[in-house]
């Protein structure tokens, strides 16, 4: 039997199609032979992952086919690697190779080295392909424009012509799906779990882009997704902190456009939104559906969630999950002694050899009396501020931020320079650097009044008297009160 075998992975004006290919490839047969025709459309060659060519290579290895035709050879593959091992097989089983469009005899050594150059130049072309795919979606990236896919779930697509680019832009979907969005946020936020969060959403009979029934991992990617956030400077400043780069000046960010993160795809045992070394964060052209006061809450409690998560069950202390070391930065356990019953800490870094102080025999007791002393200091100064005026506030403090971060980026550069100024310079870059450290002390001032505003004393009075007695309180509403309050504890290990 012959085979004939078709591949078109995107169907184009100037591509050729299943159709054509085929044609060509029946001008090549003779007589009566038996033929049979094998066909991939919408197929990359870019692996070997095809239904209809993996067809065929049975059909190859059970001794059915005498010989294979292909309108070219990259119609087979566009990797080399590929290639050399599918004609292996051909080889093995008495199979001649037969390109419509590149004449040679594969039954002679000048034949095969033929073959082998055209596959080389057929990689590269790939290669080239892919790279131009790359920069391509890079450069969409950094223009704000729609990159692919499905929109999040609570936007659609609406078609649009930007710079001369044909794209699209996102805009919010339905009301009930706006306000499931919502749901979701304000739900967690008031101590609901992502996978009682998923099963209001499947009971209110709601489904996700892909038509899915909601879990909780779901419902923990939208929490986490930029592209519903009114990106603010404290949104800036928080992706920076967790590595990522922005494309634009913290200035843009001004509390009304969502934003995306992209870059390379990473390693699977990295996990998206929490790590984002590498990635880039761009503004875009829709406008954001969640304030950066709620995004940014929930992030931190979905921080403090993987901090827990990588703590074990957290029973030895309600500081479980918050405690570093100050000398590694690996987190610091709590054990309990086995004969005296006593807590003492143990350094993380001990099993990896990575510090030089393991453990020490200092009572967690000390540690966790120091962490409820700060604790009533901090809930004895919280107070509440009505919507109003958080809301007036709230543009204050961003562009304070956006000022101290300015600064902070001019401070920087002028200590880079130093190292190469003489003299003169080096008094004008200090007065500089002088000046803007002055100037964010008093944005810092302001910063701490806006946050401090009493606007609503008896709720304020309230809460301190309901958590004023940090000691009275339960085990597991210390840990809420800790995690809600503190960022970490550094911890100074004894050698």
């Amino acid at each position: 039997m012959i085979a004939i075998y078709c591949r078109q992975s995107v169907d184009k004006k100037d591509s050729i199609s299943i159709e054509q290919q085929e044609r060509s490839c029946r001008r090549l047969l003779s007589g009566d032979e038996e033929c049979r025709v094998f066909s991939d459309k919408g197929y990359t060659g870019a692996n070997t992952n095809r239904p209809q060519f993996e067809s065929m290579m049975r059909a190859v290895r059970a001794g059915a086919v005498s010989e294979v035709i292909v309108y070219k050879v990259d119609r087979i593959s566009r990797s080399l690697l590929d290639f050399v091992g599918i004609y292996g097989v051909f080889e093995k089983f008495g199979v001649e190779f037969v390109s419509c469009s590149e004449q040679f005899d594969t039954s002679n050594a000048m034949g095969k080295v033929t073959l082998q150059i055209i596959m080389v130049f057929a990689e590269l072309e790939r290669s080239m392909i892919q790279k131009r795919v790359t920069d391509n979606f890079y450069e969409r990236a950094k223009k704000g424009l729609y990159l692919a896919g499905a929109a999040p779930f609570g936007f659609q697509r609406k078609r649009a012509v930007i710079d001369g680019i044909n794209t699209c832009v996102l805009e919010n979907d339905s009301d009930e799906k706006i306000r499931a969005v919502h749901l979701m946020y304000e739900s967690f936020l008031s101590g609901k779990s992502l996978g009682e969060i998923a099963a209001l959403l499947n009971a209110a009979g709601m489904h996700t882009v892909r038509g899915n029934s909601f879990s909780s991992t779901a419902v923990g990617r939208i929490l986490r997704n930029t592209v519903y956030v009114r990106a603010d400077a404290a949104v800036y400043e928080y992706l920076r902190s967790k590595g990522a780069q922005a494309d634009q000046p913290p200035e843009l960010y001004t509390g009304r456009y969502g934003c995306i993160v992209y870059g390379p795809r990473k390693n699977k045992t990295k996990r998206k939104f929490t790590d984002l070394h590498g990635d880039r964060v761009q503004l875009c052209r829709h406008e954001g559906i969640i304030s950066p006061i709620q995004w940014l809450a929930v992030q931190r409690r979905l921080d403090g969630h993987k901090r827990i998560g990588g703590s074990g069950r957290g029973n030895n202390s309600w500081l479980t999950g918050l405690t570093r070391c100050s000398i590694c930065g690996r987190g610091v356990s709590v054990v309990n002694g086995q004969k005296n019953g006593k807590r003492y800490l143990n350094c993380g870094g001990k099993k990896d050899h990575i510090c030089s102080r393991r453990s020490c025999g200092l009572s967690f007791d000390i540690i966790e009396s120091a962490a409820a002393r700060s604790l009533e200091r901090a809930v004895n100064g919280f107070s509440f501020i009505p919507a109003a005026d958080k809301e007036k506030n709230a543009r204050e403090e961003n562009t304070l931020r956006l000022r101290l971060m300015k600064n902070t980026d001019e401070m920087r550069a002028l200590a880079e320079k130093s190292a190469q100024a003489n003299d003169t310079l080096m008094g004008l870059i200090n007065e500089r650097i002088d000046a803007l450290d002055s100037e964010n002390g008093e944005i810092r001032k302001r910063l701490d009044a806006l946050c401090g505003v009493d606007a609503c004393a008896p709720a304020s009075a309230a809460l301190k008297k309901a958590l004023g007695n940090i000691n009275g309180l339960s085990f597991e509403r210390k840990k809420e009160l800790a995690h809600a309050f503190i960022d970490r504890v550094m911890i100074g290990v004894a050698a």
